[in-house]
């Protein structure tokens, strides 16, 4: 299934949560490409300033992405505006930062609907276009936290394993069909998901637009993981090795527990405010 130096130039590619942080990097990197980008997000305004910096055809629609109406409405505008839907890149989320035993329960599961029904909506309204055709590619953004579990992030872990989930299964019970199927998980993003969270020295922030080119790659090489930056791979195997209380006490010892769970409720006053409306 995999093929090597895919042309990116014309296709079409619709992305989810394009009007900031990776999605935002993704589309500039599509449309410098050469592909045709259909931008989709609840904040239309947002991705409206988005689209003014692209260079080639593409279009903006309100996007809900829990909601399937919304979802098919988004995709078939992409297809009759853009042509036949080649690649969906499924990267709308949420991540709020609280202790699990005080969070809110609408949090949670507007969490896990965003993050991972989203997700899987979308996928499947994808696979029902592409399949007939033999060919398309679905790339979904999970995160390191789908393989591992970050205190502080219990709601967002669990979806981002579904994400992960989500892809390996798709991909196995459609091997063989001209589908691709791409599970994109980059570390600590520096977008507004990280406001007021706590700086650890051992953990750099990754500029959304590594991730951007990650996803790039994936599409025109096939790959079915990503990890970012790529060395994370061999650490998150390497710490899938180790029992979980050698891993909590390793990730004490970095201070890589207090990222989420020692954070600056003012400073993330917007971002919190973004969640609620999202």
């Amino acid at each position: 299934m995999a093929q090597e130096h895919r042309d990116l130039s014309g296709r079409t590619v619709a992305v989810t949560g394009a009007a900031g942080g990776i999605g935002a990097a993704t589309v500039g990197a599509l449309s410098r490409a050469g592909a045709k980008v259909a931008l989709g997000d609840l904040d239309v305004a947002g991705a409206e300033r988005v689209a003014g910096t692209l260079y080639g055809p593409h279009l903006v629609r309100e996007l809900d992405v829990t909601d399937r109406a919304s979802f098919t409405a988004f995709l078939d505008a992409a297809e009759e505006e853009l042509g036949p839907l080649d690649v969906l890149i499924n990267n709308a989320g949420i991540a709020p930062a609280a202790p699990f035993v005080d969070q809110d329960p609408g949090m949670i599961a507007r969490t896990i609907d965003i993050n991972l029904n989203g997700p899987l909506i979308g996928t499947q309204l994808a696979v029902q276009r592409m399949l007939p055709r033999g060919a398309g590619h679905v790339v979904n953004v999970a995160s390191l936290a789908g393989k591992s579990g970050p205190p502080g992030l219990v709601a967002y872990a669990a979806s981002k394993h579904g994400v992960v989930g989500l892809t390996e299964a798709v991909r196995a019970e459609l091997w063989g069909q001209g589908l691709d199927f791409t599970c994109v998980m980059p570390g600590p993003v520096q977008t507004q998901m990280m406001d007021g969270t706590h700086d650890v020295k051992a953990v750099k922030l990754i500029p959304p637009s590594e991730v951007a080119a990650a996803i790039l790659d994936a599409l025109r090489t096939g790959r079915p993981e990503v990890y970012v930056p790529r060395n994370l791979g061999a650490l998150a195997r390497g710490g899938l090795l180790l029992s979980p209380a050698t891993r909590i006490k390793a990730n004490r010892a970095l201070g890589v527990h207090k990222i989420y769970t020692d954070v600056d409720p003012r400073a993330r006053e917007d971002y919190e405010r973004r969640m609620a409306d999202a």
